[in-house]
């Protein structure tokens, strides 16, 4: 008798199963992708960080020798 009924309902409780481990490797997936796109935007606002830290130094070095040629005159 209990076979029977386990039986009867075992395609059903695969479905479900099944769409339970859909919806979670789903879930992961959406999470993973923003994840990605933050780290993507991240590694960009470094690399523009960087590049105007490199761009500022390099007018502070002119400022200062455009100063130093002035009082030299």
């Amino acid at each position: 008798m209990t076979t029977k009924i386990v039986v009867a309902y075992v395609p059903y409780l695969a479905a479900i199963i099944a769409a339970v481990v859909s919806f979670l490797s789903y879930r992961l997936s959406k999470q993973k992708t923003k994840h990605d796109e933050a780290m993507d935007l991240y590694d960009k606002v470094s690399a523009d960080n960087d590049r105007l830290r490199k761009e500022n130094d390099d007018l502070r070095k002119r400022i200062e020798e455009l100063k130093n040629a002035k009082m030299d005159q």
